[in-house]
């Protein structure tokens, strides 16, 4: 009955940070939209009442308008100085909060964004078998720490120190892992074909 009780919970708070991230871009886009529609109203409400596939011209500027926003924010990320601003507050402030560093690069990977900080995937022994992990450190010659995902979820998991012996290496890139991971282990025939 606990261990029915520890998937439930771990599954219910694997959800939570699973949809965190989401809800506060929904929101971020919301009260955005909002600002951009009361900039555009007075400009828009001098144009004809026209709908465009059943869309208001006022929220269809409104729309157009954030998509470039959010195109020059993306090419002014691009520069050396806002990448230095970014390293700067992660190194400084966002590294303090528990699973950035994790999510970051986890949402790198399913965007499609290719990161240097690509975490390396490793399958570690656990009391059902091997298991996906990824490589977050080397404590010293002979210990690392990982991090175990769960399936279908990875955005919860545990957190363990290994030897090296222990840890088996395969040539897996972490966008394959955690597709393969999020639908339950399908696909993994291919995946470790000749590296078991």
């Amino acid at each position: 009955m606990k261990s029915i009780f520890k998937i439930i919970k771990a599954t219910f708070l694997g959800g939570i940070l699973f949809l965190a991230p989401l809800v506060v871009l929904l929101v971020i886009l919301e009260k955005g939209y909002g600002i951009i529609q009361k900039v555009t109203l007075p400009l828009v409400n001098n144009l004809p009442r026209v709908h465009v596939l059943g869309i208001a011209l006022q929220e269809l500027v409104g729309i157009v308008i954030i998509i470039l926003i959010c195109f020059i924010a993306g090419l002014l990320a691009r520069t050396a100085k806002a990448k230095n601003l970014i390293q700067k507050l992660e190194d400084g402030i966002l590294s303090f909060v528990p699973g950035y560093s994790f999510m970051k690069s986890m949402n790198e990977n399913i965007m499609g964004i290719e990161s240097k900080e690509d975490l390396k995937v490793i399958l570690v022994p656990t009391d059902a078998g091997l298991q996906f992990a990824f490589l977050i450190e080397q404590i010293d010659d002979n210990n690392f720490t990982v991090f175990v995902p769960d399936a279908p979820n990875p955005w919860s998991g545990s957190v363990v120190f290994v030897e090296k012996k222990d840890i088996k290496e395969i040539d897996m890139t972490q966008k394959q892992a955690l597709a393969c991971i999020r639908k339950l282990g399908f696909g993994s025939k291919e995946l470790l074909k000749n590296k078991l």
